[in-house]
């Protein structure tokens, strides 16, 4: 048997092949089998003239038809390769090693849409192929954790609990989503891009925990929990200055809170920010805290936020994605405690991702991009176009006027809280 192993780098093809070299030198027997003489860095020779050899991504083999040729995670480290590079390379130069009784193997994390496992293997009739997430029952578990106990592939070598904590320690839920669900998650994906999430960056500027500016007009946006340490409840601050552009204040974000001290939050928050608008989900707010701010006495500018099922929030969503596509959003950055407020935004907006049309999010939480897309409705975006916004429900009543239209300008006469 012969066999042919490739890597992302000659580093990690070398790694590979002293890790199967030290496999085999624990075991007596295979042990005799490695003739040490003629074996090197990238290769192991047996005495029975087999032989396994290693080498990177990209190498230029011509005549070899060994028994067996794998592919172990060829797109971890391509460095200037690029996809297209990689899939010419493979069919150029790896498919014609094969004979007919040869195998061929891989395994590896996909990457992109346009990958050499997306392009020239996963769901191809000439291929065996599959997809195993750490979690098989992930989809599952995010709609009902209450409910569904997560399982792990293995649990026998990697519990679900050591899993929970790899993910905790990535503090990053697209690569947790990539690495560990084997979900691609890239570019042409991802609603809310990165580079029009990250255009506009101020460096000098950090959070502010006051109204320091008169010519802005300030917003909360409120998304509350389903349970104490679920997901998280979070309060999102944003301010519109004069020429439009919706810049990010500050952000709170617990899940250790009951509803009451919730309460006591949004109206500290208030009054910081000499009493903004307040802006959550319809049903979610009305049912318990206008409740208990209405016990505690509280004044606050409340504004009903439509996302009540999934075509008002496709839409919600779809809104927030335009004002990042027309760079409107300012993000400052100056110190870390700004920077770490920020990345757990970016890092929720990453895992939105279209999926048959409709936004669907892929990652843990998505607690800040909601209290984000509250927000930020309340705006008008200065300067741009009106345009009807398509989302999963479309109402061609709506678009020929036949309803009573909506205002489209700067809401009015929202909802005040009060009890006196």
């Amino acid at each position: 048997m012969t066999i042919w192993l490739f890597s992302a780098s000659i580093k990690q093809a070398i790694n590979r092949l002293e890790e199967i070299k030290e496999d085999m030198m624990r075991h007596p027997e295979l042990r005799k089998q490695i003739n040490e003489r003629r074996s090197n860095k990238q290769k192991i020779q047996f005495t029975n003239g087999a032989w396994i050899k290693a080498t990177s991504v990209g190498a230029s083999i011509r005549g070899e038809h060994p028994g067996v040729v794998a592919l172990d995670d060829v797109l971890a480290e391509i460095g200037d390769l690029t996809m297209e590079t990689v899939n010419d390379w493979f069919k150029k130069v790896v498919t014609p090693m094969n004979d007919p009784q040869s195998f061929l193997f891989v395994v590896g994390t996909p990457m992109a849409h346009t990958d050499l496992y997306h392009t020239q293997m996963l769901d191809k009739p000439s291929w065996k192929s599959g997809r195993w997430s750490a979690f098989p029952n992930w989809d599952e578990y995010q709609a009902d954790p209450e409910n569904v106990e997560l399982v792990a592939l293995w649990p026998d070598f990697r519990s679900a609990r050591f899993l929970l904590e790899q993910k905790l320690a990535l503090e990053d839920d697209l690569a947790f989503t990539q690495e560990y669900l084997c979900k691609v998650v890239d570019d042409d994906a991802q609603v809310f891009k990165r580079g029009g999430v990250r255009k506009n960056i101020d460096m000098e500027s950090v959070i502010s925990s006051s109204n320091q500016f008169d010519n802005s007009r300030y917003v909360i946006g409120f998304d509350p929990s389903h349970g104490i340490g679920k997901d998280f409840t979070v309060l999102i601050v944003l301010r519109q200055d004069a020429e439009g552009i919706v810049h990010f204040v500050d952000m709170w974000r617990r899940n250790d809170f009951p509803p009451d001290k919730q309460a006591d939050t949004i109206i500290e928050w208030c009054n910081r920010y000499n009493n903004p608008t307040v802006a959550a989900e319809d049903v979610g707010f009305q049912r318990l805290y206008e409740t208990l701010l209405q016990q505690k006495g509280a004044v606050i500018d409340f504004h009903p936020s439509k996302a009540s099922n999934k075509g008002l929030k496709q839409g919600l969503l779809n809104r927030l994605r335009t004002w990042f596509e027309q760079g409107m959003v300012m993000w400052p950055y100056g110190n870390i405690e700004t920077r770490d407020k920020v990345n757990i935004i970016w890092n929720e907006l990453d895992t939105h991702v279209w999926k048959g049309g409709d936004i669907a999010d892929v990652g843990r939480h998505n607690d800040t991009v909601m209290a984000l897309a509250h927000a930020i409705d309340r705006f008008n975006m200065t300067g741009q176009s009106p345009m009807p916004m398509v989302s999963a429900i479309t109402s061609t009543e709506s678009w020929h006027g036949n309803k009573d239209p909506k205002p489209t300008g700067r809401p009015s006469g929202g909802k005040h809280v009060s009890l006196f």
